[in-house]
């Protein structure tokens, strides 16, 4: 079997190229370390190593510690004893033969050893830690090396398994460590404290040191004093502190922290840092602070950080760290009693400034990884100070000092600029740079709290020294890039902090203050000096651009002034840098489609007045950056070029971004006096995107991915420019300017036309005419027929195409004819045009849903018909909120489709259960809106121009009262499922609205009152409750209707005469929520 495990062993951690033998060991040695004897192969296999002459690989040699690990919580004492004297001989082997072993296999033993002393101290055997001190001391009052290093190894383990607070445990554990603990302090502390201090001192000096020349032997003593070094942090944490807290102790730590082995020193910080981790209370641990002198040790090294090593300094930072840290929290958790003690505040305070240099060297560092480890002190210390700002019982003074807080906002602000060997270029350096930066943002923020005129002094300093300084002393010489765009970033800053008042300055006060005045006059003078401040950067382009767009006001607002400036002047300065090499002709993609966006924002927000030329020449220099140029250059969608994705389109060229230009050009139109001038430009623009369709158009035959895309693109260009236009004066819409509307129109509605099988062009043809409707509807009455031209084709190619439309294209089809209703609705040839499209477009959409619902296939598709429905339903409505209603009724076509939607409404309203609760809401509401305009069969409203006594509902009675009363006893008294009254988006949605229904029907012809309108009338007599509407007509229930529906009461939910008048007279008394509680009382 022995044989057997070695093999296993060998081939398990060796680098065969046999997988399946190699699982076939690893497999063995599973079983094998589950086997409740497998140790014991394990022990002879040791002994065969110590008594014999048989030599065990180190492989092999920690496995069988391994086994033994596991097995150690499993055996019985006798056998833990067994185990114990095995190990044992083993150890006493190795140190008589003095074989140091590879660090691995020594961690393993300690880690058995370990072991042994966790479950045979309570139990068996109780001297594991006297043994193992006995193994290392000599006669002689020296240590033999490989002893104690196996000595303070095990200890080590011993902590990590009874006292490291990280390791989560069960009750069982936690009670038997906290029995070791007491043991080893009541047993074993005093003697292991003593061979602490001994061995520390022997293997630490340098005699012992240079008293050997194997490397060897040196590692070991290396390690022996990195082991009680660690043993010691681990310990303090639970021990009595005063044991290790003599003056010898510190002399020993002190010169292990002097040490030329840096990992000793990095050792020696990490112990202090435990020690000083210790719990004790404030004024312990003030005194634990003073005794171990750390902040005039370590000023007393005057160490140089740039020569010593990286990690030493890292942990030097640390400790510098923590030390402050713990200061300050003395403070923080100190009883007020205590700090009017001046000795103990004072005392407290002066250690904090005691490390104060040292913080301020390693936050100056060049090397950020450093630079962090204090900033938790820096945080903790301006907390403090923030915490205490109204403390004016107890001086802190000394903390709060100017020249600290001066030293330590400049050093802060110097730590935000760019190092001098990252040029700015790597997008990841830059983001962990922001990082670090948002970090020291927020301690200035701090700063600015506690002392905002320091602050603001300091950060008007650093801007004049970065941006201004060669200005001021007549240098020519362009400034380092760094500088400038920490300068930005501080301006940037500046602004946010004025922004969001962080000087707590009065809300109306704020634009006339100093320091926003002094903000101006520093962005004034970037701007009037940019040729020599604004660096070709990426990272100063950004900032500049985005600072310009964050105060746009400036430009707009006349009561922001800044002595000696002409806002024009500056406004074109602006003008003119957004389209220079450094705005919008930059080089570099980033920064240029940025700006191209920021350019828009611009002149969108501020609509910059000035000359004509001035604009001629702006939209003559974004011209040339409107070449039509892109390239397909991947396509996952299928060969169908009938329904493209173009989320599946991926495409080489700037055309996303060119839309932002071509908005700010049709903007930058708008703002032209000479409409001449306007319309020409326009004329410029849009000639070669007119010329881009019509080679679509004429190459249809040889039609293609890119030819769609070609298309699609030219028209959403066109879109975007009309977009830009919208904002036009009354004055511009001259002929010249309608021609061109028209010409758009033209090209676009030829274009779909043609490529109407195309779902691609048929969207972007629709965005163009949505972008037309809201120019033409400005139009006056000498050009309405254009508008009703432009919608009768656009109507005609839709509903010729309906079936080829996909939903989302149905909705937008809806909404640009809810649009039309709205603002052309009142225009004669308009209303005859939408009474002719009304009934096939009902007709077609009902269909088109009815299609859909039954070929729901998926989430997406089921998402997508829910959209169209609620769309249809919102189109209806809007022919209500327009009062257009008339429409319905102007002849039998139309009659029969709004009978076609009252039951589909009513489908909607009685599928409660299977349909959205959205929809069934918005169902009642269009139900409401035609029984308010049309529950009489005639059109109520009067403000309906085309309403006509003649035009007449005849079956209103029946198709819509009587059934929309009846969808409201579905709904209430004849539910089919009672648990939905008690879901409050049914009770607060649903039921509502059937609520508002009935008294809708109730009042119908007559005016509605509302809720606040039923709450006076209750507040009156009884017989005062007229209110009349634009109508005139008194606000007086309909006593046919009323009857009806106390009719159905009676009949179908089995009322009494006397209740069903009762339940009708009150839906004229209460308000909705009121009736709705009292018809929820009556279904109960």
């Amino acid at each position: 079997m022995e044989a057997q495990i070695q093999q296993a062993v060998e081939i398990a951690s060796g680098y065969s190229n046999d997988n399946s033998l190699k699982q076939q060991a690893l497999e063995f040695i599973q079983q094998f370390k589950s086997s409740t004897d497998g140790w014991k192969h394990c022990l002879t296999i040791l002994n065969s190593a110590t008594v014999g002459s048989d030599a065990i690989s180190l492989n092999l040699k920690f496995f069988i510690f391994q086994v033994f690990d596991e097995r150690v919580p499993t055996l019985s004492d006798d056998e833990k004893i067994v185990l114990k004297d095995a190990v044992y001989s083993y150890l006493k082997y190795i140190i008589t033969k003095g074989t140091i072993e590879p660090v691995f296999l020594r961690n393993a033993v300690a880690k058995t050893l370990g072991l042994l002393f966790v479950h045979c101290t309570l139990t068996c055997y109780p001297t594991i830690i006297k043994d193992l001190l006995g193994m290392a001391s000599q006669a002689d009052g020296n240590f033999n090396a490989l002893a104690t290093d196996y000595y303070v190894k095990t200890l080590v383990i011993i902590h990590q398994e009874i006292g490291d607070q990280m390791i989560i445990k069960d009750k069982n554990d936690i009670q038997r460590s906290s029995l070791l603990k007491d043991h080893i302090r009541d047993n074993e502390m005093i003697d292991m404290v003593r061979s602490w201090r001994q061995a520390l001192g022997h293997f630490s000096s340098p005699e012992t040191v240079d008293s050997s020349n194997d490397i060897e032997t040196k590692a070991l003593f290396r390690e022996i004093v990195i082991g009680i070094l660690t043993a010691i942090g681990f310990y303090s944490s639970w021990i009595e502190i005063n044991l290790i807290l003599d003056q010898e102790f510190l002399s020993l730590f002190y010169r292990c922290l002097t040490s030329d082995d840096s990992k000793i020193q990095i050792e020696a910080t990490n112990t202090f840092i435990n020690i000083l981790h210790k719990k004790m209370p404030p004024a312990k641990k003030l005194e634990l602070i003073t005794f171990l002198h750390l902040g005039s040790f370590l000023n007393q090294m005057q160490l140089d950080v740039k020569n010593v090593k990286f990690e030493f300094a890292q942990a030097l930072a640390r400790l510098c760290r923590e030390l402050g840290i713990e200061c300050v929290q003395v403070l923080e958790k100190s009883s007020h009693e205590e700090l009017k003690y001046d000795q103990f505040r004072n005392t407290c305070v002066s250690k904090i400034l005691e490390i104060m240099p040292l913080i301020f060297k390693f936050l100056e560092n060049e090397y950020d990884d450093l630079s962090l480890e204090v900033f938790p002190f820096i945080g903790a210390y301006l907390l403090f100070l923030e915490r205490n700002l109204v403390n004016e019982d107890l001086d802190f003074s000394a903390l709060d000092n100017d020249q600290i807080l001066t030293s330590l906002l400049n050093k802060i602000i110097l730590k935000m600029r760019y190092d001098d060997s990252d040029d700015g270029d790597d997008e990841e350096s830059i983001e962990l740079f922001n990082d670090v930066r948002s970090k020291l943002a927020s301690f200035q923020d701090s700063i600015v709290v506690i002392n905002d005129t320091l602050s603001l002094d300091v950060m008007i300093e650093s801007i004049n020294t970065f941006l201004f300084h060669h200005l001021d002393r007549g240098d020519n010489k362009i400034s380092n890039w760094r500088d400038i765009e920490l300068g930005l970033y501080q301006l940037n800053y500046y602004s946010e902090m004025l922004r969001n008042n962080k000087m707590n300055l009065p809300k109306t006060m704020i634009n006339s203050s100093r320091p926003y005045f002094v903000f101006n006059e520093m962005l004034c003078k970037i701007v009037d000096n940019s040729t020599t401040i604004l660096v070709s950067h990426p990272l100063i382009q950004l900032l500049f651009f985005e600072l310009i767009m964050k105060h746009y006001t400036f430009f707009t607002n006349s009561n922001i002034q800044v002595e000696g400036v002409n806002k024009n002047e500056t406004l074109l300065k602006v003008l003119k840098i957004f389209v220079s090499n450094f705005g919008v002709f930059s080089e570099n993609p980033k920064v240029k489609f940025r700006t191209w966006y920021l350019f828009y924002r611009f002149i969108k927000l501020t609509r910059p007045q000035v000359d004509d030329y001035v604009i001629i020449e702006l939209v003559k220099s974004v011209t040339t950056l409107l070449d039509f140029d892109f390239s397909i250059t991947a396509n996952k969608n299928n060969s169908d070029l009938h329904d493209v994705d173009l989320t599946l389109v991926e495409e080489s060229g700037s055309f996303e971004n060119q839309m932002y230009l071509f908005e700010a050009i049709g903007i930058l139109v708008t703002l032209t006096n000479d409409e001449n001038k306007g319309t020409i430009v326009l004329q410029g623009v849009l000639q070669p995107l007119f010329s881009n369709l019509e080679k679509c158009i004429n190459a249809i035959d040889n039609i293609n991915l890119e030819l769609l895309l070609q298309a699609h693109h030219s028209l959403l260009l066109i879109g975007t420019l009309v977009k830009g236009v919208e904002g036009i004066r009354a004055n511009q819409l001259t002929d010249k300017f309608v021609g061109i509307l028209e010409q758009i129109s033209q090209v676009v509605l030829i274009t779909l036309e043609r490529f109407d099988d195309y779902n691609v062009v048929r969207e972007a043809c629709s965005f163009c005419l949505v972008r037309l409707l809201s120019l033409l509807s400005k139009l006056d009455t000498e050009h309405s027929s254009m508008l009703q031209d432009i919608s009768s084709k656009y109507f005609t190619i839709t509903m010729n195409g309906f079936e080829k439309r996909k939903m989302p294209e149905v909705s937008n089809f809806l909404n640009f004819v809810s649009q039309i209703f709205h603002f052309c609705g009142k225009s004669e040839p308009v209303y005859g045009l939408l009474a002719s499209l009304l009934a096939p477009l009902v007709h077609k959409v009902v269909a088109f849903i009815n299609q859909s619902t039954e070929n729901i296939g998926d989430d997406i598709t089921k998402r997508d018909v829910l959209e169209l429905q609620r769309s249809f339903i919102s189109f209806l409505t809007s022919v209500s909120s327009d009062n257009m209603d008339s429409i319905w009724i102007v002849n039998d076509t139309n009659k029969h489709a709004l009978i076609a939607v009252i039951n589909l409404m009513l489908s909607y309203s009685c599928s409660y259960l299977e349909n959205d609760i959205s929809l069934v809401k918005a169902a009642l509401t269009e139900l409401i809106a035609l029984n308010n305009s049309l529950g009489t069969g005639q059109v109520w409203h009067k403000n309906d121009t085309f309403k006509n006594d003649n035009n007449v509902f005849e079956k209103a009675d029946e198709i819509l009262v009587g059934n929309s009363f009846l969808v409201c006893i579905e709904l209430t008294f004849k539910i089919r499922d009672k648990h939905v009254l008690k879901d409050a988006q049914f009770r607060n949605g649903v039921l509502l609205e059937v609520t508002r229904l009935m008294r809708t029907i109730s009042f119908a012809g007559n005016y509605v009152p509302d809720a606040n309108t039923l709450r006076r009338e209750n507040a009156k007599t009884k017989g005062a409750n007229e209110q009349t509407n634009g109508n005139d007509s008194v606000s007086i229930q309909n006593a046919s209707t009323c009857q009806q529906m106390a009719n159905i009461l009676i009949s179908q939910v089995g009322f009494t005469p006397s209740d069903a008048e009762e339940f009708v007279h009150r839906l004229s008394q209460a308000t909705d929520r009121n009736f709705t509680k009292y018809m929820l009382s009556l279904i109960n």
